[in-house]
């Protein structure tokens, strides 16, 4: 008998900025909001239903792949689910339960909290990941796990020491980071310090090579093929052949490949000789009796160990590129984590207890720690930004420029931004100077100082933006300000005047809000700190999404039964009309009303129609603001002409 193991690693970073705690929307995942909705569409969902299918393209079967093969889900993936795509949840929680009642033990594994290279960390850092990991884990599966899956397989025995520490049992590797492979892909046993034992893993390579950079999923007979052609031993234990690979390989790197695991997994479980099953229920039935040694520190993705990660070693997905970057980059986060440390040790309420084990108990929402004073929570806010500080795709692309970077340092400025002004003041220019020596191989992106400036810290500015969006919705519609609901902070609207409060830290700000509405919605809205701080402006299009999604909704259906034609409103209603189409229609309509009405009278119908690009933030198109200039340069002067020839960007004589 042969156990054949497909273990599926799903994760994305956590893409939310660090502030509100939204994701910001991702224009290279258009046309979906971002890359969490693109993948999910293109695999998490599709798992989850996957197809058989005949010749002739029809559906014969429907398989939760997650019942099927091996898997763990990256915490920050499975959160921003649980909110996204609660359906997607329940099929992989459903799929591990489904697998204990068929194998005695569930496909499902482990991962630490963050997906950060752990042998890059301390040890009260590893432990840390591994504890909040396991707490995600059986909250959602309600078991302990067996296993847990090490980012980028990234290990070392101080690594290995903590998972047996923290009780689990096995973890997988590739077959390049384990000295003494045993036969048949059977388990090996790894000694550690004192008596600790755990279950290593190798996965086949060549297996896992042709499913996640080879053309396996191009052939689903012959792939089923290659996994049935290992040798069966002799000795009544089972041989194992096991591969492991990104999960967004079914679906999202290689399209349709969904089809072909679902069409593998058909296959399988209709033969005799071959049997889908997982790391756990094969350990539970052929315990390791050959010890192995790691090659530490390793990784899957980097044949120079864990370089990948904190220099330029030579791997890099575009030929030509440099990644000088990646020291600067490290160096200068991990000197500000060591500051930050001392700094949350030396202001620690001494009442609180232990700082390092109120971390690991509290948890990455703090949730396990209700009790603690606010300066403690804040402190502890500030070590989770710090962890996650090190997620380990800002160091695996080729530039410096690119989202994943960015996704870090939010979290180093949301890690200052909860010291006290003094601190932050200090240990900010240290990471600063670091970050100038890092550049990106675009000229136009400069270096990672100018990246702080022009692409994080304005991202600090969430909570006022907040503000912002909530007097606009006021001024709006009072009563849709109920609706409202936000991941990471409580509000009140008290007159003029708007607080925010963090859910977590129960920091809280206060706002004097001022909206300026010139058509249908207010197109800015000034805030000034309370009680003499400083003042902002925020335009529409910068209103949280929550908020202008509460705006599109109340405000589209008013501006259109004014603007558009009865034939117009008929061909949306028909959903004939996409968006694009429908505002440019929009414009005629009101400019259709001007002619009948004037300018005076229909012109907030104008104003309410711009009302709705600047909430998209797009702009009319050179056409629309052609036209806009010929019909509003015949009109006399007015406060009116003045602004809409503003809002369209064209310069009119004043004194014709």
């Amino acid at each position: 008998m042969r156990n054949v193991i497909i273990h599926a690693h799903c994760y994305q970073p956590p893409r939310e900025d660090s502030w509100l705690e939204l994701v910001p929307r991702e224009l290279s995942a258009t046309p979906d909001h971002d890359w969490n909705e693109r993948i999910t569409t293109e695999c998490y969902r599709p798992l989850a239903r996957g197809q058989v299918v005949d010749e002739r393209g029809r559906i014969l079967r429907v398989i939760n792949a997650y019942a099927w093969c091996s898997f763990d889900v990256g915490p920050t993936l499975f959160r921003w689910l649980d909110d996204h795509a609660p359906d997607v949840c329940d099929a992989i929680v459903a799929g591990d339960r489904e697998s204990r009642v068929r194998l005695g033990a569930g496909n499902a594994m482990a991962m630490p909290y963050h997906h950060v290279i752990l042998p890059l960390m301390s040890r009260r850092d590893k432990v840390t990941e591994v504890r909040w990991g396991i707490r995600d884990f059986r909250t959602r599966f309600g078991r302990e796990p067996d296993g847990m899956w090490l980012p980028e397989t990234a290990v070392d025995d101080e690594t290995l020491a903590v998972l047996v520490d923290e009780g689990v049992r096995l973890t997988v590797l590739a077959p390049n980071q384990v000295s003494g492979v045993p036969p048949f892909g059977r388990p090996g046993r790894w000694r550690g310090p004192g008596s600790r034992e755990l279950a290593i893993f190798a996965y086949d390579g060549p297996s896992a090579h042709q499913v996640a950079f080879g053309d396996a999923l191009e052939d689903a007979t012959r792939w089923e093929a290659s996994l049935t052609a290992f040798p069966v031993a002799d000795d009544g234990a089972p041989s194992v052949v096991s591969l492991a690979t990104d999960g967004e390989t079914f679906g999202h790197h290689h399209r349709f490949g969904d089809l072909a695991l679902a069409a593998l997994i058909d296959r399988l479980h209709r033969r005799d000789d071959a049997t889908l099953t997982n790391f756990a229920a094969t350990l539970d039935a052929c315990p390791p009796v050959h010890d192995v040694t790691i090659v530490g520190p390793s990784s899957w993705s980097c044949p120079h160990g864990v370089d990948r990660w904190r220099r330029e070693c030579g791997c890099r997905v575009e030929p030509g590129t440099s990644q000088a970057w990646r020291a600067p980059l490290r160096d200068g986060l991990e000197a500000l984590a060591v500051s930050i440390t001392e700094v949350a040790q030396r202001l620690w309420p001494s009442a609180a207890g232990d700082i390092w084990i109120a971390r690991d108990v509290a948890g990455p929402d703090l949730g396990g720690a209700p009790q603690l004073p606010p300066d403690a929570r804040r402190l502890l806010e500030v070590e989770r930004n710090v962890l996650a500080m090190f997620t380990s795709c800002a160091w695996f692309f080729d530039d410096l420029g690119r989202l994943e970077p960015r996704i870090v340092l939010r979290h180093a400025a949301r890690a200052l931004d909860l010291l006290p002004a003094a601190e932050r003041a200090r240990l900010e220019p240290a990471l600063v100077a670091a970050l100038a020596h890092a550049w990106s191989n675009d000229p136009a992106k400069g270096n990672g100082a100018e990246i702080w400036h022009r692409d994080v810290l304005p991202d600090a500015d969430g909570p006022a933006r907040l503000a912002a969006g909530l007097a606009a919705l006021r001024e709006l519609s009072p009563d849709a300000l109920d609706d409202i609901v936000m991941p990471a902070h409580h509000w009140r609207v008290d007159g003029d005047d708007i607080t925010v409060q963090h859910v977590r830290t129960g920091r809280t700000c206060r706002w004097r809000a001022e909206p300026v509405t010139i058509g249908v919605l207010a197109i800015r809205t000034q805030v000034r700190a309370l009680p003499a701080g400083a003042t902002l402006v925020v335009g529409i299009a910068d209103y949280p999404e929550p908020v202008r999604q509460a705006l599109r909704e109340i405000a589209t259906p008013m501006i259109y039964d004014a603007a558009l034609a009865a034939a117009d409103t008929a061909a949306l209603r028909a959903g004939l009309l996409d968006p694009p189409t429908v505002r440019v229609r929009a414009l005629d309509g009101a400019w259709r009303l001007i002619d009948r009405d004037g300018l005076d009278d229909a012109g907030i119908v104008l104003q309410g129609a711009l009302d709705l690009f600047d909430l998209d933030n797009l702009k009319p198109a050179d056409d629309a603001r052609a036209i806009a200039f010929l019909r509003l340069a015949a009109q006399p002067a007015s406060h009116m002409r003045e602004s809409l020839a503003e809002r369209f960007g064209v310069a009119l004589d004043r004194t014709s």
